[in-house]
C-alpha cells in the first residue's frame, strides 16, 4: 500500500482524511489476511491437534475478525463527513472515533495473536 504524497494546497483536513484512510485501509488488509489464517489454523487444530475446541475458538475468531472487517468499511464510508465539521466538538467526535476504532482492532488483534501462540505450543509439544 502506497502512501500519497501531500502538497502545500492540501487543507489540514484533506490531510487528516487521507491519513485516518491510509490507516484504515492497513487495517482492513490485515484483518482480510488474519480471516483465512484463522480459518487455516482452525484446520490444523481440527486435522493435525485433533483439538476441536480450539478450531471452534479460531473459527470464532474469524467470525468476529469479520464483523471488525465490516465496521471498518461503515466507518471508513462516514470519515468523509469529517471534512463537514465547522467546530471543535465535532473533530473531537470523529478523533475518539477514530481512536475507538484503532483500539478494537489492537485488543482483537492481540487475543488473536494469543490463540494463534496457544496453536503454536500445542504443535510443538
Amino acid at each position: 500500500m502506497e502512501s500519497k504524497p501531500f502538497f502545500n494546497h492540501n487543507t489540514d483536513e484533506e490531510i487528516i482524511l487521507a491519513k485516518r484512510t491510509q490507516e484504515l485501509d492497513v487495517w482492513i488488509s490485515h484483518l482480510t489476511y488474519v480471516t483465512d489464517e484463522s480459518d487455516w489454523l482452525a484446520q490444523i487444530a481440527s486435522k493435525k491437534l485433533n483439538d476441536e475446541t480450539l478450531k471452534d475458538e479460531l473459527l470464532e475468531k474469524s467470525e468476529q475478525n469479520t464483523i471488525i472487517i465490516n465496521e471498518l468499511y461503515t466507518y471508513r464510508g462516514s470519515i468523509e463527513n469529517y471534512n463537514e465539521c465547522d467546530n471543535l466538538e465535532c473533530d473531537i467526535y470523529y478523533v475518539n472515533l477514530h481512536d475507538t476504532f484503532c483500539s478494537k482492532y489492537v485488543k482483537h488483534l492481540e487475543a488473536y495473536r494469543n490463540l494463534k501462540n496457544e496453536l503454536y505450543k500445542k504443535l510443538l509439544n
